[in-house]
This record gives C-alpha cells, structure tokens and sequence, in this order.
C-alpha cells in the first residue's frame, strides 16, 4: 500500500507538470483592466483628499481653530515662537526690530517698554519689535536662527543678547546638536530633504507633524502646554517673568547640589574659539543681507561669575573679546545695565530678570536705540544705511 500510493503520487506530478507546459504559451502576467482601473481610482482619491486637506489647512477658520502646527522640531518653544511670529509679521505688514537670544531674552526683554522709551527719547514712530528669545538656545544654534529670521522676515535690524555662557564650549551643546539636526533646520540650511521641505511648503504636514502623536499617553498635556505657553506670550512675543527670586545675590555653594554644575561647567571657564566664530556668522549678516545686527549683553548677577574660576576676570575677558569682534564687524555692543540700576524685585534668580526687572532693562534698551538713532540718523531704520 505505501508503494503504490508513492506512485501515484509521481503520477500526478508528471501529469500536472505536463499540463502546465502544454498551457504556458497561453499566460501571460496582466493586470485586469478592472483591477488597472481601481488603482488608477484610488490614486486619484489620494490625491484629491491630499490637496483639500491641504488646502483646509490653509484657511483662516481651521487655523483659528487648531493649535499651533509643528515643523517637527524637537524644541516646541522654538515652533511657538517661529509661528506667533509670522501671526505678528502677516497683523503688523513686517517687523522692524528682532531680539535674539536664550531664555534671557525670552523673559528679560519687552518690546512694549522699549517702544515707549524709543518713542519719548526719539520723538518718532513706534517699532514693529519682536522678542525671539528661545529657552535653552546658545550663540550656536541662535547664529544659525538669525540667518533663518533675515531670510524669512527682512528684519531692519537683530539685537543679539548675548552673555558669558553663550562662549563656553561644554555649555549646551546636546540642545544645539537636536536643534540642528531637525530637518527643516538643515533643508533651510541648504541640506535637501523630503521631511524638511514637507515642513517648509505643505501646511496640512505641519498640522499632522503638530498631532502626529496623538495616541501618546501624553499626547494631551503637551499640547495643553503648547497652547497655555502661546496664549502667555504678549503679541510681541514677550514671555512675562511673574516669580521674584528671594535673594538672587547669595553666592552659589560648591556643595549646594543645586549649583554644584554651575562649578562644573564654568570652573575652567576660556572663551570657546568655535562660539566666537558662531558670533562672526551672525555678524556676517550684515555682509550678505540689508539687516542691521547689533549686540547687547544680557545682565547677570555679579555673584554669577563666583561660578567661574577667573571671577570677574572671566566677565572682562567675555567684555573685551566680544565688544572687538562687534566693533571690528562695524556695528555697535551695549554692557548690560549696571546692577544698582535694577530695583530690588527685579530678578527671578541670578541670570533671569522678572517682569519688574525687565521693564526697566527694556527702557534702557530703548533708550540706547534713540541714542543710535540721534548718532546715525534715519540709518538706524533704514535698510543698507548702516556706515
């Protein structure tokens, strides 16, 4: 029995092998035309559902309604101050004035105080000012920030705030290498890709980019944060500082956990060679563009600098290095407001200015504008007319 049915099994073989040869000139590999047809269909549904979600994307009622899209950068303070940016350049026709920086900025500049000092020293026309400070962001990245803000937005001039931190060379450098390998960040920067020029030119990617993660457990509180971070900001971009430090000129303590980093960091404090020609970059705009770019140092405490193993030698060394390189480019470095000028609520800790202290920065700031103003003219507002 297991032989014969071996055999008949070889049988069977043969014969189907047979068949298939006797009916191989007859096949051929062809899609149906019913079947050519569906795909056909089918891309032509993509792509219509593709451009109306793009084009919804566009319209003023969604975007009202939707939370602030993403370019899918790591750094979601960034994106919101990228967008509620262009919200103010499309409401106010342009933007004069653009202050750049770190969190410093973010919190310890508001364009409104500087306005009204510009306007009551001057005796001209408000500024379209806008604060682009960004938490966490240094010279490094900031130089590459201000070429993207020239490009997108033709400002009339930058002021870069600026401080000793920005020149270390240990000091953000992981937030700078995220920053700068998203992919918009390197499309812009001239490095084609398909993610970045998504981001760049479809708004209904940005939107998906912005709720891609919407099954994350934490999904919903991010966005909470994006949305409460967006509404807290002044329409000029100003992130108000309400806290006020208790004592923010107690020197830091090595053995204080809380500043043990500070010392670490800092301690061995030279002026990084890569951060000043970072600072050499963003001054070079002035070559390649009609932006004026002007540097302000941010103030700090003096306590601050017990953090650095030269003291106050490391704040003249970062003085004297970066005001030559900003004169030698042809423009103009404002020292931060001496201390006793600042009133006794107005810190938030030893690098950080509240709302109290940054109203009065702000008014020196725009003091220090009408000052330029009354020195070069109608050039400080004038694009090209820079000596």
């Amino acid at each position: 029995m297991r032989g014969s049915f071996f055999y008949g099994d070889i049988y069977e073989i043969k014969y189907c092998q047979e068949f298939l040869m006797d009916n191989a000139k007859n096949c051929s590999l062809k899609i149906d035309r019913p079947i050519g047809g569906i795909i056909l269909r089918s891309v032509l549904l993509l792509v219509i559902v593709l451009a109306a979600a793009e084009a919804a994307a566009r319209t003023p009622w969604l975007t009202r309604r939707l939370a602030t899209p993403s370019l899918g950068n790591y750094h979601y303070q960034f994106e919101i101050k990228w967008f509620h940016l262009q919200r103010y350049v499309q409401e106010n026709g342009g933007v004069d004035i653009i202050f750049l920086g770190s969190s410093l900025v973010n919190s310890g500049v508001e364009p409104a105080a500087v306005n009204q000092a510009w306007v009551e020293a001057s005796g001209e026309a408000p500024l379209r000012i806008y604060n682009f400070g960004v938490e966490g962001l240094t010279i490094e990245p900031n130089s590459v920030v201000a070429q993207l803000l020239v490009e997108t937005y033709d400002p009339k001039a930058i002021v870069f705030g600026t401080e000793i931190r920005d020149y270390a060379a240990n000091n953000g450098v992981e937030t700078a290498e995220q920053f700068l390998s998203d992919p918009w960040i390197q499309y812009r920067s001239g490095n084609f890709n398909l993610r970045g020029w998504l981001a760049e030119h479809s708004a209904g990617y940005r939107y998906f980019l912005a709720y891609r993660n919407w099954m994350r457990w934490d999904f919903a509180e991010n966005q909470s944060n994006v949305i409460k971070r967006t509404k807290a900001l002044t329409p000029e971009g100003y992130d108000v500082e309400n806290r006020v430090a208790e004592n923010p000129y107690l020197p830091p303590d090595p053995n204080d956990p809380e500043d043990a980093e500070g010392f670490e960091v800092f301690g061995g404090f030279e002026m990084a060679d890569s951060r000043l020609e970072d600072l050499d970059d963003l001054l070079g705009l002035m070559k390649t563009s009609e932006t004026i770019v002007l540097v302000v140092e941010m103030p700090v405490t003096p306590q601050f600098f017990d953090y650095f193993e030269a003291g106050e030698g490391a704040h003249e060394e970062f003085l004297d290095a970066v005001s030559k390189k900003v004169r030698a480019a042809g423009t103009e470095f404002l020292p931060g407001i001496p201390e006793d000028q600042l009133p006794e609520n107005g810190r938030s800790d030893r690098v950080h200015l509240s709302k109290y202290g940054a109203a009065v920065f702000s008014r020196y700031l725009g003091e220090w504008l009408a000052a330029l103003y009354g020195e070069y003219g109608g050039a400080l507002l004038q694009p090209g007319g820079w000596p």
